[in-house]
């Protein structure tokens, strides 16, 4: 009995177990390994850099004084979006940004967890006045998805989903339209790439509370145009979130 045990071992094969139970534990980033899964180990999490304190309530940008009064900039004091409130987890810079562009553009998949415990973190800032009826990503056009292979913002969505019990729509909003890359745009111009690109389905979002997810909010145009849409289709209020939002 014990000789037919040995036979099966071998230093090779004991390797391969312990490299196996680590798989998993390692930081996605620097790949130490930490007992930690789904998180950066200590020295990668310390180079995220968080959201500031003092933020407009609507948008997310800083606000240069801490009394704000409605805590709302200027930009959203003159022109309200169509949806209330951003929740974001950090700033779209250095080590977020490379983890986000790895994880959308080079199968940095890893990134994945990480990015799922960040937004279940965020979902307990959501008061309880605002949690959500249906959460809902951003879509892709459909020859976007084709072609990346996944929809960043659905992964986010479901830890969303998971983490606050709610339901998440897949076809409650629609990309009917294809649209130029954003990057290079000015706000204008997004807004007006934008225009008219999804339809809602009312009978999924009418009287709703919903949570919109994205994984990075620059100039807004992308949420407003989608929560514009949703509210034509007669959601109640929308909310959005995201992994990061860029300080412009």
């Amino acid at each position: 009995m014990l000789s037919g045990l040995l036979s099966h071992f071998s230093p090779r094969a004991a390797f391969d177990r312990l490299r196996l139970s680590f798989r998993d534990k390692r930081c996605p980033v620097c790949r130490s390994v930490h007992m930690d899964e789904g998180f950066l180990c200590l020295r990668c999490s310390a180079k995220i850099e968080l959201k500031p304190d003092n933020i407009c309530i609507n948008c997310g940008k800083e606000l240069n004084s801490p009394d704000a009064g409605d805590r709302s900039c200027i930009s959203c004091k003159h022109s309200r979006p169509h949806f209330s409130r951003l929740y974001f987890y950090g700033v779209y810079d250095e080590l977020l940004r490379e983890m986000i562009l790895g994880w959308k553009f080079y199968n940095q998949f890893g990134n994945s967890a990480v990015f799922e415990n960040y937004i279940a973190n965020l979902c307990h800032e959501i008061p309880e006045t605002s949690q959500p009826d249906i959460i809902i990503p951003v879509p892709l056009h459909t020859s976007r998805l084709q072609m990346r292979g996944f929809n960043q913002s659905r992964i986010l969505a479901k830890g969303a989903a998971c983490a606050t019990g709610t339901a998440l729509s897949d076809s409650a909003l629609v990309r009917v339209r294809r649209t130029i890359p954003q990057t290079r745009l000015s706000g204008v111009k997004r807004r007006e790439n934008l225009l008219e690109a999804f339809i809602a389905d009312s009978n999924q979002v009418s009287g709703k509370k919903i949570l919109l997810i994205d994984d990075v909010f620059t100039t807004g145009s992308t949420a407003d145009e989608c929560a514009r849409t949703l509210r034509a289709g007669g959601a109640s209020g929308v909310e959005v979130m995201a992994l990061a939002r860029a300080l412009i």
